[in-house]
């Protein structure tokens, strides 16, 4: 039973003593050859029963033999503290009631719960969990590939191990692969890296200062990469550990890949040196910067503006496309969107992404070393041919394939589409093209307008079988159109344009164009379904939807008709000359 916090002792019988009460005296004789003779009541230790030293000599013994640290052993305390805990309070309770400190009728005195610790779940990296090998600990295990600059281990198929071939003297035997390797731990590989060998494990003392000195001068240091972890490089620079981001040893870390540089031997720079030794950041970036600016300005002394090369898109951002040219020292130039693709309203990541090879070609270089590129420069504009196949007020079947509140697309082929507007779709006006098709519908359609410069086809539903003989006619202001009633109300007459589609179809004779005294019955006068000859004197501008008159129309009528007879009567008036009637008497005979 553990002491209480407090200073009071227990008594044998489970009750605790006041503080301030003298501990009792246990009677305790030493014999003459030194053993301790037990008081009265306490048992005897078993002669089997290994002293305290012997099981601490033992468990040191274990503790060598089988690897187990202190750190081990606090993470186990450390999860058995639930139960311990649990007892603990079990105690003290049983100890509380034992004293008597409250009465039996008093208030019970409330328990604090303890809070139960989260259990981590599968995916999360436990406290406890510890690496199959310890710093400092000698492990042995298989050669698996022997590098110009490291050594690569297996450790009992639990770990891979890598050693720095820099600790070797010259006269050192080079073990081949498949040979027994003996090392000792230098670095456990906890944070994602290999497992570190060396056997010079006090090498790490000799090293700092000259790190440190190099981090004031920005001298260049050599590091062995031992592995890849989060964010960058695990680096041994002479057996001090450091790391390198990923920034600094590649100029373009997202594309990178980092393994490749495991076990490689490479100049560093350090840029941070502190914690004595314990902090330690190199990188590798300004001596990249420096091999690239050398590469790109004897790459550009080759590079033509109008060359075609060969290309592969490095990143593709909003307003274009950096791609690398392998055959120029992967040398970046820019696709703008622009030159991307000919249709302007398709968007950068539909036409390129990261990875994808292509042709470009150089459209020039500015004095700043800038490469501007071009991809739709060679390619085919789908457009040229397009005009060939297509033409305004051809009749095509499609069908639809997207559709918004606003209009329909609508497939016409493979590689052709047009849009058709939801005030085109329906001679009943709609707000919403749902109404009217949805997609996977077949439509048959008309071509209404080509926009060669926005890549644009306008549609419009072709005319109904029963409609299909009706005269096509060309709806523009001034012109003079057959229309058919639809609908008479006071305001005006609802017209139907013969042999027009989309919205240019509903046309509007207000009351007063109709040709009629103020105050008819235009529902009388004009039948449904009668036809009429109409003007096209303006357009709504909402809408589109034409204005018609008949009073302008019959304006016009009179107008030209005064204009002939004014003409026919000035031919009959005018004889000629004497001469004039005389040759042409001569010429006719």
């Amino acid at each position: 039973m553990s002491t209480p916090q407090d200073g009071s002792a227990a008594g044998a019988d489970g009750s605790a003593a006041p503080a301030d009460a003298p501990a009792p005296q246990a009677d305790v004789s030493v014999g003459g050859d030194g053993d301790v003779t037990p008081p009265e009541g306490t048992a005897a230790p078993d002669a089997d029963q290994p002293s305290a030293e012997q099981a601490s000599a033992a468990s040191s013994e274990s503790g060598e033999g089988e690897g187990a640290s202190a750190e081990q052993a606090s993470a186990a305390s450390s999860e058995s503290g639930e139960g311990e805990g649990a007892s603990a309070e079990q105690t003290g309770t049983e100890q509380a009631s034992a004293t008597g400190e409250e009465g039996a009728d008093g208030p019970k005195k409330k328990r604090r719960r303890r809070k139960k610790k989260k259990k981590p779940s599968d995916g999360e990296a436990r406290a406890s969990d510890r690496t199959p090998f310890h710093v400092g600990e000698e492990v042995f295990g298989k050669v698996t590939a022997v590098l110009e600059t490291a050594i690569m281990v297996d450790l009992a198929g639990k770990a891979l191990a890598i050693f720095d071939r820099g600790e070797m003297e010259p006269d050192d035997l080079i073990p081949a692969v498949g040979d027994r390797f003996v090392g000792q731990v230098l670095t456990d590989g906890g944070r994602g890296g290999l497992v570190v060998l060396t056997r010079k494990p006090l090498r790490e003392e000799e090293t700092k200062p000259r790190i440190e000195q190099a981090a004031k001068d920005g001298t260049l240091v050599q590091g062995l990469v031992t592995g890849v972890i989060k964010g960058g490089l695990d680096v041994m620079l002479d057996g001090l550990r450091a790391f390198a981001p990923a920034s600094g040893v590649d100029l373009h870390p997202q594309n990178a890949n980092l393994t490749q540089l495991v076990g490689q031997r490479l100049d560093f720079k350090v840029t941070q040196y502190e914690k004595g030794g314990r902090d330690v950041v190199v990188t590798r970036r300004p001596m990249l910067e420096k091999e690239a600016h050398e590469r790109r300005k004897k790459a550009l002394e080759v590079l033509q503006e109008g060359a075609e090369m060969d290309g592969v898109v490095r990143t593709v951002v909003e307003w274009g496309a950096f791609v690398a040219l392998p055959q120029a020292e992967n040398l970046e130039g820019l696709v703008h969107i622009s030159e991307a693709s000919h249709d302007p309203r398709q968007k950068i990541t539909d036409v390129l992404k990261a990875g994808d090879r292509l042709r470009v070609k150089i459209l020039k270089i500015d004095e700043k070393g800038k490469i501007w590129l071009s991809r739709k420069a060679l390619i085919e504009d789908p457009w040229a041919s397009l005009l060939e196949k297509v033409k305004p007020g051809q009749e095509i079947d499609g069908v639809v394939t997207r559709v918004e509140p606003f209009g329909a697309v609508v497939k016409l082929d493979d590689e052709l589409e047009g849009f058709c507007h939801v005030s085109d779709l329906s001679f009943e006006r709609v707000d919403d093209a749902s109404k009217v098709v949805k997609p996977g519908d077949p439509l048959r359609v008309v071509v209404h307008h080509l926009d060669p410069r926005s890549r644009r086809i306008a549609l419009h539903p072709a005319l109904p079988p029963e409609r299909a003989e009706e005269p096509r006619q060309r709806v523009g202001k001034n012109a003079s159109l057959q229309v058919a009633v639809v609908k008479a109300a006071p305001p005006g007459l609802q017209v139907r344009v013969l042999g027009a589609t989309g919205r240019h179809a509903r046309g509007f004779i207000p009351a007063g164009q109709t040709g009629t005294p103020r105050g008819t019955d235009l529902a009388k006068h004009f039948k449904l379904g009668a036809q009429l000859e109409a003007k096209v004197i303006d357009f709504d501008p909402k809408r589109g939807e034409p204005k018609l008159s008949i009073t302008k129309l019959a304006q016009d009528e009179e107008r030209r008709a005064a204009k002939e007879y004014r003409q026919k009567l000035k031919a009959e008036a005018h004889f000629g000359t004497l001469g004039d009637l005389l040759k042409s008497k001569l010429g006719g005979g």
